[in-house]
């Protein structure tokens, strides 16, 4: 029994790995009574653009007056953000009382992290009543946790990149057949821009279970921030480019949804709610003078996806890039150093981060917090990217800098040197560097 939110989130985060099988975990979800059955749900699964197309479809059903429930991972800031309702996450007393309620249950069934969350994420909506939930896949589909569902009624595959090679396949094709496992018979499937082969496959997987096949219509940049699709104008919060295959994509879903809930959409209250959808981590600006920017990009198609917009910005480019070790870092690498003046390699605190002394023929460093303050009046833009835990330990840390001064991020990142290095060194230093 756990009465201390942080205890409960360090043990669960504790259990990460297990032996389960996908089928061992379909009978512990039978023998709850299948609680993932009783939600309208949305599911959505791709290489990359899943957080920010469930973003923009959360924001899309609430400003229709839906109440939403969504699961993501991983986790931005904690672990609780990962189930959300309306976009707020799971209260610590709601967390702590489900996880005790099964507590006995997930250690006699040696469950995973992902499959509690997944079980806690079945309770927490269902007290909260919600009326839709779009979840996403965590790795792959067709063997993925949140598979177990037997009744979704719209699968979204946003696109087909390489990644997770080692678990779902070599060739874009194989793991194009994964993510098609999240298709279910007599549903409906939408797809995001994938190539011949790939749609070729989603749209052959549909027609073999009865299922609905639709993909996105082409989108029209109209200018910095602004698209159109299916004759409609749209603003976005964002000033990545990839962001308008992720909207435009939200857009068809939910389009196909409304005529299945069904519902009358409010064009205008739609507009608003993908004008307004801000998904943290990715392309995030979050300081100018110089421009610094976030973006969780951590494979060959996103870093790719993520060029195009950082060449768009003007003035001199840094970039801190880190990634975890299972990850095709090097391509990554070399991918990044075409689009900056600099770039250094950082490593961070997890057990899976890449090693330094792995890399050669670029410029590397142990202390990503002093890289940064060291080059903060160097460069125009910086651009902190890779895993999505290492963008999440940044922030984590400016946020722990803010709370010990009490001071804000703006003044932490304007932080002369030596005041940063006085800082480091004083009698917080442990806390800093935990």
């Amino acid at each position: 029994m756990f009465t201390n939110i942080t205890e409960a989130v360090d043990w669960i985060c504790s259990q990460r790995r297990n032996e389960n099988s996908f089928e061992s975990f379909k009978a512990v979800m039978n023998e709850l009574g299948n609680p993932q059955n009783d939600f309208y749900m949305v599911h959505v699964a791709g290489t990359d653009g899943k957080g920010s197309t469930v973003a923009y479809l959360r924001d899309l059903f609430m400003s229709q007056g839906f109440k939403v429930g969504t699961l993501q991972s991983p986790h931005y800031l904690v672990h609780q953000d990962r189930i959300r309702v309306n976009n707020v996450n799971i209260k610590d007393e709601a967390f702590l009382r489900i996880l005790n309620k099964y507590l006995e249950f997930f250690k006699e069934k040696k469950l995973g992290m992902f499959e509690m969350d997944y079980i806690i994420m079945c309770e927490y909506f269902k007290e909260e009543k919600i009326d839709i939930a779009v979840v996403e896949v965590g790795l792959g589909g067709r063997l993925d946790s949140t598979n177990v569902v037997d009744n979704t009624k719209l699968s979204v595959i946003t696109t087909i990149g390489y990644d997770h090679m080692d678990r779902l396949g070599n060739t874009l094709e194989e793991i194009c057949h994964e993510k098609c496992g999240i298709i279910k018979k007599d549903s409906k499937v939408v797809i995001g821009e994938l190539n011949d082969s790939c749609k070729a496959i989603v749209k052959e997987t549909a027609e073999s279970r009865n299922s609905e096949f639709f993909k996105i219509k082409k989108y029209k940049e109209l200018s910095e921030r602004h698209f159109e699709y299916e004759g409609n104008e749209y603003s976005i919060e964002s000033f990545a480019k990839y962001q308008y295959h992720n909207a435009s994509l939200a857009l068809e879903a939910f389009e196909i949804i409304s005529k299945d809930y069904p519902f009358v959409i409010d064009r205008a209250k739609a507009k608003e709610a993908i004008n307004k959808t801000v998904w943290q981590g990715r392309f995030e600006i979050v300081h100018h003078n110089p421009t610094i920017i976030l973006d969780g990009a951590h494979n060959i198609h996103g870093v790719s996806a993520l060029a195009e917009s950082y060449d768009a910005l003007k003035g001199s480019k840094l970039i801190v890039f880190s990634a975890l070790k299972r990850k095709e870092y090097a391509k990554m690498v070399l991918e990044l150093k075409k689009h900056c003046d600099k770039l250094i390699v950082t490593s961070f605190d997890n057990y899976e981060a890449i090693e330094l002394d792995d890399l050669k023929d670029v410029e590397k460093s142990s202390d990503y917090m002093k890289t940064i303050n060291d080059n903060l009046h160097k460069y125009d833009n910086i651009l902190i990217c890779g895993s999505l835990y290492f963008i999440s330990e940044v922030v984590t840390r400016i946020n722990e800098i803010k709370e010990v001064k009490k001071t804000d991020s703006a003044r932490i990142l304007n932080m002369p040197k030596a005041d940063y290095d006085m800082l480091v060194r004083d009698e917080y230093e442990d806390k800093m560097n935990q």
